[in-house]
């Protein structure tokens, strides 16, 4: 009796155990099956979602203000803004001063990075100005500047960009030069190298992958930063922020809202070129097995 007792316990002692197989089978494909499809149809999804509870929003929390308005009237009032040459001149003039701010800003911020491996004791200083560069309130320092520069000047959109693209390519330059192989560098110094050789012959390169990672950081940063600084310019009466201003002083949501899409397509753009730029550049660091391969 004790031994029949034993057996059926051993026996469903197995039938749970294959049922747990068989599930965590069943899991794992489920899951591996989610894991095998493309990047694109996950942001598809995303996309979709974002639609639907934007419809929903639209036509019942906000139905009667219209402060949201619903997808496709914003849809509508983009295809036709994109047909307006003015808002291609406000595109192109908002865009000018967000690429010279991202000039500005990183070559700042190179400097900031590069003299700190050159002369050590600087590191506290450089970081403390990048920290203070991220802190500092934009629309606190933006009438500063707005007064110090000559009406009609696009100074402050300029500053704005810059001031937003320095704290992001000072962590990302330093985390990427000190990430260079410490085997290196001793071989350098033993051949009589100096800190400016060992820059320019092992950290430059193994930095890379960190810069173009920081830069496609900066670049939308420094985009948004120039819409920004088009609040207070004075004198001047084009770019995506005058727009801006214009729709929230009549009121006009449905316009707010497809100027704020262009505004977030145009960033995401940036983003996404300065991105392939790196993979191109650097496909070791991407995780791409065909790295190398030409060579």
């Amino acid at each position: 009796m004790t031994d029949l007792r034993e057996q059926e316990t051993e026996y469903a002692e197995s039938l749970a155990l294959g049922a747990e197989e068989a599930t965590g089978a069943n899991r794992r494909s489920f899951l591996g099956s989610f894991n095998k499809m493309p990047p694109w149809i996950g942001a598809v999804i995303g996309i979709v979602v974002i639609l639907i509870v934007w419809q929903i929003v639209a036509v019942t929390a906000f139905s009667v203000t219209g402060s949201v308005p619903p997808p496709l009237e914003v849809f509508a009032q983009l295809v036709h803004d994109l047909t307006d040459s003015i808002y291609w001149n406000a595109i192109a003039v908002t865009s000018m001063s967000a690429l010279w701010g991202f000039i500005w800003g990183n070559l700042i911020a190179f400097f900031l990075a590069f003299i700190v491996l050159l002369i050590p004791w600087f590191e506290g200083l450089s970081t403390q100005l990048a920290v203070v560069c991220s802190c500092i309130p934009l629309t606190a320092i933006a009438p500063i500047v707005t007064l110090l520069s000559p009406a009609g000047s696009r100074t402050t959109s300029i500053f704005l960009a810059a001031l937003s693209v320095i704290f992001t390519t000072v962590i990302g330059t330093l985390l990427g030069l000190r990430a260079a192989s410490e085997t290196q560098l001793d071989v350098v110094k033993a051949y009589g190298g100096s800190r400016f050789t060992q820059l320019r012959k092992v950290r430059l390169i193994a930095a890379v992958p960190s810069i173009l990672a920081a830069l496609k950081l900066a670049a939308p940063a420094a985009f948004l930063g120039a819409v920004l600084g088009e609040y207070f310019l004075l004198g001047v009466d084009s770019g995506i922020g005058i727009q801006l201003l214009a729709a929230q002083a009549t009121a006009a949501s449905v316009k707010l809202w497809a100027l704020a899409l262009i505004c977030g397509g145009i960033a995401g753009l940036a983003y996404f070129v300065i991105g392939r730029i790196g993979h191109l550049i650097t496909p070791w660091s991407q995780g791409d097995s065909r790295a190398g391969e030409g060579f």
